[in-house]
């Protein structure tokens, strides 16, 4: 199944290997981490998308878990 991640850019369900988020010492903002896998096992990829505040971070990780799980 596809998901998007954002606009463009969608990953089949299978490929996402980890969602990590970080919040930052230094200027308060969350960074949500998608790892991949591409075309090959061997690699991965890795999207970064930054947010102002942690609601916005967790609509987005709400958004993509429904994608995933259906």
């Amino acid at each position: 199944m596809l998901v998007k991640i954002e606009d463009g850019f969608y990953l089949n369900s299978q490929h996402i290997i980890a969602v990590k988020i970080k919040k930052s010492a230094a200027n308060g903002r969350f960074n949500v981490q998608v790892e991949y896998t591409p075309n090959s096992v061997q690699t991965t990829g890795l999207y970064q998308k930054e947010f102002d505040n942690g609601i916005e971070a967790e609509s987005y990780l709400f958004t993509l878990n429904k994608a995933i799980g259906g």
